[in-house]
C-alpha cells in the first residue's frame, strides 16, 4: 500500500517502481536524459552525486548489469530515505548503496571508490535568478543553495578514477561557465550534446562528459525532446521504456 504522502510511479513498463513525495521534489526528465547519455561500457562502479529519490542509480543499475557497485549520495534526509526505500523495493540492495551526506565535506573517495563513472543532475539555478521555492526541499534540489558548480566538480574529481568519466546535465546557457570551471579543475571535455524542447528552439540543457585524462571531444547531434504537437520524440519516448 502506498502511503498517503507518496506516489508510486513506474518506469520501463512497470519494471521499476519509484516512490516520490506528492508535494516535495520530484525527479525531472533531466535525470532520464542523463542516464541514457552517460556511457557505461566497461564500467563496474558508479557514483551519483545528488541522487534525490534514486532515479538515476535505479535506471543505470537496471540498464547496465555490469555495474556491480552503485552509490548514491544525497544531502536531504527525506530524499535519502526515499532513495533507500526505492533500492529495497526494486531489489537492488546487493548492488546499490545510499549515503545521506554532504558532498561538500567529502575529503576522500566514498566507499567503493574511486569510481569508473560519476554522474550528477545537480541544482543549477543560480541564487538571485528565478523564483526561490518556499519549500526548502525543492529549493535545495533546484537552486545553488547548498552546492555550487565548483563544489560539484571538486567532489566529482575526487571520486573519479584516473580513466573514469563524469557526466552531468546543466542549463545550456551556462555552457561557457561550465567549460571554464571544468578547465580550472583540470577536466578534459569529452562528449557534448545540446537538448532542445522542440526542433528549431534554442537549447535548454546540455549533456556533458568530462575526464581527468585527455580524450577526444565530440559534439553530438542535438537531442529534441518534443514533437511539434507535444508528445515526446521517438528517441526520448524509448528512454522511458528501456
Amino acid at each position: 500500500m502506498v502511503p498517503s504522502d507518496l506516489t508510486a510511479d513506474t518506469l520501463f513498463d512497470g519494471e521499476l517502481v519509484l516512490f516520490q513525495e506528492k508535494r516535495g521534489y520530484r525527479f525531472s526528465i533531466d535525470s532520464v536524459l542523463l542516464a541514457h547519455f552517460a556511457e557505461m561500457t566497461g564500467a563496474v562502479s558508479l557514483l551519483d552525486l545528488g541522487c534525490g529519490c534514486g532515479v538515476m542509480p535505479l535506471v543505470l543499475a537496471r540498464r547496465h548489469p555490469g555495474l556491480v557497485r552503485v552509490v548514491g549520495v544525497e544531502l536531504q534526509a527525506a530524499l535519502a530515505h526515499l532513495a533507500e526505500k526505492n533500492r529495497v523495493e526494486n531489489g537492488l540492495t546487493d548492488r546499490l548503496t545510499i549515503l545521506h551526506t554532504d558532498m561538500r565535506h567529502c575529503t576522500q573517495p566514498y566507499e567503493g571508490g574511486p569510481f569508473d563513472r560519476v554522474v550528477s543532475n545537480p541544482p543549477y539555478t543560480p541564487l538571485g535568478r528565478g523564483r526561490l521555492n518556499p519549500r526548502d526541499q525543492k529549493a535545495i534540489a533546484r537552486h545553488e543553495v547548498a552546492l555550487s558548480l565548483s563544489e560539484l566538480l571538486d567532489a566529482a574529481r575526487l571520486n573519479l578514477s584516473p580513466t573514469g568519466m563524469f557526466s552531468m546535465v546543466y542549463p545550456a546557457e551556462r555552457l561557457e561557465e561550465v567549460m571554464a570551471t571544468a578547465s580550472r579543475k583540470k577536466f578534459h571535455p569529452g562528449r557534448l550534446r545540446m537538448v532542445h524542447s522542440h526542433a528549431g528552439a534554442p537549447p535548454k540543457r546540455l549533456l556533458l562528459s568530462l575526464s581527468i585524462c585527455p580524450i577526444s571531444h565530440h559534439i553530438l547531434p542535438p537531442l529534441v525532446v518534443h514533437e511539434p504537437h507535444g508528445p515526446f520524440t521517438d528517441e526520448v519516448d524509448k528512454m522511458f521504456k528501456k
